[in-house]
């Protein structure tokens, strides 16, 4: 299941990593994809660590295009957290600490997201950018920082992930194809978030349809990728009906004149309700795995308290399970 070292986490667990051991023992699961950054990691048994999550720097793409933006006027926790850094050479720096943070707890897999939105793009959708721009220079980053690192190879396997803005979404078969021919390294696959299709696809209002929809999908790619999807996000957005409400409401009245902090709570919230983490429950959902056949299954959910977090992975492995009729 994902976790991180985040108080919202571990306060479920009352900050004991034997009872967060303990629940993944009752659910059948061998251990967490971990939440980390470049920062220095604390004390905690590592053997319970199965993957990582590395960072989403969400406007990497049009800093590394145009450097000026770098010295746009923000604070240094905006700057940050759009672009990773403070200029090119320090967004390489933090991701190749990531990168040997990754290694250094002997995590099998790095998830990286390949995508681009600003903020206030999740309310207007006027994106401006490409898949193939957007992948072109994820592409040129990851190059640029592989060749730094020892064998020109990353130190843990890179685990692409799709999200459905403007980059790796799956929707474009070509186009995905065309970021695998632009890496210079082999030490990649693929992590196939099942819920984040569903918002790509955009008209998944039941859950059915949107299992029928995602195949529909991946019946598109040639053997030879699937065999890449080597991970996989598995929960179910159902958010539909939601993103046709809003695809023309524009930013909110008064967003540009928030705090940075406050416009970020806006934006989570507003993503929230587009990319739902509910957990499957038609069993139709093997389905999915059976065709993929991942060598690493993460329940991804959101989750306020552990009853919620339990009933949540109950329901989803209880459909994973289930004779289908």
């Amino acid at each position: 299941m994902n976790f991180s070292l985040h108080d919202c986490d571990l306060s479920l667990f009352e900050h004991d990593w034997n009872k967060v051991g303990s629940f993944l023992h009752t659910h059948g699961l061998d251990g967490v994809e971990l939440f980390i950054d470049h920062t220095p990691l604390p004390d905690f048994p590592c053997g319970i660590v199965k993957g990582v999550h590395l960072p989403y720097w969400m406007g990497k793409h049009r800093a590394w295009v145009d450097e000026s933006a770098f010295h746009e006027d923000m604070d240094e926790n905006e700057r940050f957290f759009l672009f990773g850094g403070r200029d090119r050479q320090d967004m390489i720096t933090n991701f190749i600490n990531a990168l040997e943070n990754a290694a250094s707890i002997n995590a099998e897999y790095g998830v990286f997201h390949v995508a681009y939105v600003e903020p206030h793009h999740v309310f207007t959708r006027n994106f401006e950018v490409s898949d193939i721009e957007v992948m072109d220079s994820t592409a040129e980053f990851l190059n640029s920082s592989v060749a730094l690192l020892s064998g020109r190879e990353p130190p843990v396997k890179l685990f692409f992930e799709n999200l459905w803005w403007p980059g790796l979404n799956l929707l474009d078969t070509a186009a995905t194809m065309h970021f695998v021919d632009s890496l210079e390294f082999e030490n990649w696959a693929f992590t196939l978030d099942t819920g984040h299709l569903m918002n790509a696809i955009m008209n998944c209002t039941d859950e059915r349809h949107a299992i029928d929809s995602v195949l529909e999908v991946l019946e598109r790619y040639p053997e030879d990728i699937i065999g890449r999807m080597e991970g996989m996000h598995f929960h179910c957005s159902l958010s539909g009906d939601y993103q046709m409400q809003v695809a023309k409401s524009g930013v909110p009245a008064g967003y540009h004149e928030l705090p940075f902090h406050e416009r970020l709570v806006a934006v989570m919230e507003h993503i929230s309700k587009i990319d739902q983490h509910m957990p499957f429950t038609d069993e139709r959902c093997k389905e999915i795995v059976d065709f993929v056949k991942p060598r690493f299954l993460t329940h991804e959910f959101e989750t306020n308290s552990l009853p919620e977090l339990d009933r949540k992975l109950r329901t989803q492995i209880q459909a994973l399970c289930r004779e289908r009729e």
